[in-house]
Order: C-alpha cells, then structure tokens, then sequence
C-alpha cells in the first residue's frame, strides 16, 4: 500500500509540472497555441508608421482636378529595412498627357519612440527629398515628425505623415524667383469604425513663414479639409481613395480626388 500511494503522489506530481508547463506556454488541454500577433494588423490604426523588417509596399496612385485638367499618376514603393527604418520611393507624372517625365522623391523614416502612454504613443523622424525630372530641379526639403496618438482603439490624431513634414525649405527658386520656408501643423483625426475600414479626415490649422513664404491660418485664411477611406480587401492588399478642397477659397475648383492601392509583399 505504502509504494501504492508513493506511486499515486508520483503520477499527480507529474500531471501538475504538465499542467504548469502548458500553462507557460500558453497552451492547454483542449487548445492550440495563439498564433503570434501579426506585424502588420490589417487595422490600419494599429499598424506601425513604418513598415517591419523585410515588409514591401508596392502599389499607385491616380489623382485628379474638379474638371479633370490635371491628373496625375504616382507609382510608389517602400521597404521596411529594419524594424525602425523604412524608404519610401514615390514617383508622380502627369497622367493626361502620359509625360513620363515627372518628380521622383524619395522618404526616409526612423523611430523615435514606439509604445509609449501604455502602447498608445508612435514617433517616427521623417525626411522627404527628390528631384523633378520635369523641372531639372531639385523638390524641396521636407523635415519633420510622425506622430500618431490612439486615444481610444478607435480613434487617432496624427500629424506629420510621410508628404505632410512640418518643415519645408526649397532648394529651388520657384516662379516667382523665390526660396519659400515655412514651418506647418498639420493635423489628422483617424477612425477605425470596423477591422478592415479605415476613416482619416486631414486639415493644416497653421503654416508660419520663415523665409520668402506667407502666414495662413485655419478658418482665417484657408481651410484645407480632406477624407480618405483606406479599405483592407486582403491582408495582403489596400484599397483606398480620397477627396480633398479648401472650404474657405472656391471649394468648387479647389477640389480633387486620388484612388489608389497598395499590395504588401512579405510576412505580415
């Protein structure tokens, strides 16, 4: 009896250092493992402001005028070099004419800060250059900071995304024979009412000159507002388009739209 029960101890002992393990491991007696989280959530509010380690974005954009005067197309590419690093590469041309000949760019961007506020705060340090094809003349320097705050899983404010960098300074002489700086804020409010659908609507509330430009304040001056929808089709692949005017000045002629898509080639 004595060896009986020892051997009974033995086996319950075992069946606990089991169920612990499983326990550690996420694992239990009727269950899978959790899949890892995905590095790339089809939620865009949840997504990182750079692309992860490995990650390519390829896709294009088509954009026009109120009467369709002006389009123009924008093949874009970008690649995650490491988890705090991506390149994005844009290049617009003028569709209408099919001028080949266009502005080809080029967007640096780098962490900051990522998971700060309890997992709500992102900062990425961005730089955008680029040479105009068209013009023989280099694009001007943008400068600035990629902020994105989730203030609740479903919202977001955001300032400074890739094309909207706080700091401008031109490299080249404009029409008028002029080097405009400036300094903006610009300010997106995003909004994720389901999984695969994503809501941003975008303004400027200031641009201060600095040098060879002009002041403009919202609702004084100007009043650029803009909505893009983003609609995750796929894990793999984006779907999105906007339309944008400026409410103050002859919103009517002040109107364009973009569609466009993006394709992600990787592990997500």
């Amino acid at each position: 009896m004595i060896r009986s029960s020892h051997l009974l101890l033995v086996m319950f002992s075992a069946f606990a250092v089991a169920d612990v393990a499983r326990a550690d491991s996420g694992i239990s007696a009727t269950s899978e493992p959790e899949p890892p989280a995905p590095r790339y959530p089809r939620s865009v509010i949840d997504r990182p402001l750079t692309l992860p380690e490995g990650l390519l974005s390829a896709g294009a954009d088509f954009g026009g005028n109120h009467d369709l005067s002006a389009m123009t197309t924008a093949p874009i590419i970008g690649y995650g070099i490491t988890d705090k690093l991506e390149i994005q590469v844009p290049y617009a041309f003028g569709a209408r004419a099919l001028e080949p000949r266009g502005l080809l760019g080029a967007d640096l961007g780098y962490m900051l800060l990522r998971g700060a506020l309890d997992g709500k705060l992102e900062a990425i340090a961005r730089v955008r250059g680029g040479y105009s094809v068209l013009d023989n003349a280099p694009a001007p320097l943008m400068i600035g900071v990629h902020v994105q705050y989730n203030a609740l899983p479903w919202l977001a404010f955001i300032t400074g995304a890739p094309g909207t960098q706080q700091l401008r300074i031109s490299l080249a002489n404009d029409k008028d024979s002029m080097k405009p700086m400036d300094l903006s804020l610009p300010l997106g409010i995003g909004l994720q009412p389901f999984k695969t659908l994503y809501l941003e609507v975008d303004t400027k509330i200031a641009q201060w000159n600095l040098h060879q430009s002009q002041n403009a304040l919202l609702f004084k001056d100007t009043t650029p507002v803009s909505l893009t929808a983003v609609w995750n089709v796929l894990p793999q692949l984006d779907v999105q388009g906007s339309i944008g005017t400026d409410v103050s000045n002859s919103p009517g002629n002040a109107l364009s739209f973009l569609i466009g898509a993006r394709y992600y080639a990787g592990q997500l």
